[in-house]
This record gives C-alpha cells, structure tokens and sequence, in this order.
C-alpha cells in the first residue's frame, strides 16, 4: 500500500521543521510527502528546500498566487498517488507511531474509508495545555453519539490534522463548495459520513498545537459550555438557559441546512421542535413576567 501525506503551507517557518521531522521519522514511513506553499515570504520554503535533496519523497510546488487554505488544500491532495492519503498541519507534531497505530486501525476496521485521531494540544514551545485534546477543545463528545449522525446532523467533529482517508477519485474529482464556514476538513468529513464509512479513532496521535497566530478555544469553561451546546442539539432537547442560547442553536441547525450532505429532514425536525420550544418558552417566561408584575 502506498503512503501519502498532504500538507499546505503558508507563513509557517516557526514550527515546520518540527512537524517535517516527525513526518519523515515514523515508525513505518510514508512514500511521499506533498508540500504546497501558499506564497509564503517568511522563509518556509526555504526550509521546505532544504529537506529535498536528502529526502526524495518530499514533492515541493509553490504557487505563483495565493490561493488560500481550500484551493490550496484541493489542488495538493489531487496530486498525491497513494493509496492511503494522510492529511498535515504545518504546525503540528506528529507521534512516531502515528502512521503505525493508523493503519492498524484501518486494518481492524475494514469497512472505514476515513479514519480521524484524537491529539493533544500543545503551546508554542511545546508543552501541554492542563490535559486538554483536540476533541475536548471542539466539542466532540466521542461514545456518546452516534458518529454518523452527529457529523450530518448537528457539526463536523474531523480536524484534517489528524485525517486519513483512503484514495477516492469521486472525492478528488469534486470541487469543494464555497459555502462560509465550510473548510476542507470538513467537506471529507461529510463526504464520508454520507457514506457511512468515516470512523474515529480516539488515540492520541499527534500534538496539535496552538499558537497566536491560530484561533483555538482553549479555556476549560468554554470547552465544556461547546461541549453541552452540542449534546442539547444532537438530543433534540433544547437546553433554554437563555436567548442567546436558543438563537445560536437555531443560527446552527440553519447553517447545517446549507452544508452539502447533511441530513436535511433530521435538521429540519430540530429545527421546528427548536422553534416550538422557544414560543413556548418565550410565552412563559412574558406571562411569568407580567404575574410578578401584577403581584407586586
């Protein structure tokens, strides 16, 4: 089976070495890595450069424009050849086993044609962030959903960080659409949960690493209030703390209508038992507030 790894780059000569290392020095190596740089100015693709003559399977194309993190992302993944297609961050590091453990899990779950790794979360210098993961940080409550559903109905859980998936010219032949908030993460992710073949594979295989210059959620409050937020929507039980509660909830499920896979019926229920429930709970707490007011 032939390895590939994917990974744009752009501006990011402050962790790359590190995440190319722990490329190249896994347990079982990959076959070849394709790099695209996004226009970078601030020496990454000098560094990308340097590793070339030592390391032949590293495949380097800078473009002459910018094309941003989606095209970017398409373009490099449809000239990769393998058979398995691994995803990276320019930032991350990975574990030495991680392709080891990976096809191993592919192995013991045949029916997977995309599987996602938990990690942890690590800082500029590389320390862990007070026990944190990846899939505490978005909210994904892994063994308490049911995976399919949860991606196609209430929010994508896939990080391309830790994805793999194996070779699918349907997918690569698809241009992702430019939907707001739509990545490319997220466009496998659906594509394969359509198909009931995406698969999560809870170890913790790389470190993800989050910098000042990447928006990641890190407080331990907030991570648990996303984390709730997201189980309410997926139970199909509004938790009405209050209105910005319930508008964030309804301003979700009316975006998932948008996203290409989703489960539209099952958005659309939720969306009119949401609707139901904040008339309801509206017309309470207005009757409530017109009691006291005559009470007092």
């Amino acid at each position: 089976m032939k390895l590939s790894v994917s990974m744009i780059t752009f501006q990011g000569a402050s962790y790359l070495k590190a995440q190319m290392d722990s490329i190249l020095g896994q347990s079982v190596p990959v076959h070849e890595i394709i790099v695209c740089d996004d226009g970078s100015t601030d020496g990454t693709r000098e560094i990308l450069a340097s590793y070339v003559a030592e390391y032949p399977q590293i495949q380097l194309h800078f473009n002459e424009k910018n094309l941003g993190t989606v095209a970017n992302m398409q373009q490099c993944l449809r000239k990769t050849t393998g058979d398995l297609v691994f995803l990276a961050d320019q930032d991350d590091v990975w574990l030495p086993t991680k392709v080891e453990k990976m096809l191993a899990f592919f192995q013991q779950n045949p029916e997977a044609d995309a599987v996602f790794s938990n990690a942890d979360i690590i800082d500029e210098v590389g320390e862990t962030q007070f026990g944190m993961t990846l899939w505490d940080i978005i909210g994904f409550p892994y063994g308490q959903v049911d995976l399919t559903d949860f991606e196609t109905r209430v929010d994508n859980v896939v990080t391309g960080a830790g994805l793999a998936f194996k070779r699918n010219p349907e997918l690569l032949e698809k241009d992702i659409p430019k939907i707001p908030g739509l990545l490319h993460d997220g466009w496998i992710g659906l594509h394969f949960a359509a198909k009931n073949t995406l698969n999560a594979n809870p170890e913790k295989l790389f470190q993800y690493r989050s910098h000042a210059n990447q928006q990641v959620g890190g407080k331990i409050k907030e991570r648990q209030a996303l984390l709730d937020f997201n189980l309410a929507i997926y139970d199909g039980v509004p938790v009405m703390k209050d209105f910005a509660t319930w508008k964030a909830a309804m301003k979700r499920l009316y975006t998932n209508l948008d996203l290409p896979y989703m489960d539209k019926a099952k958005i659309q229920d939720q969306i009119d038992l949401y609707a139901e429930y904040g008339k309801t709970y509206f017309q309470l707490r207005a009757s409530l507030f017109l009691f006291v007011k005559a009470i007092r």
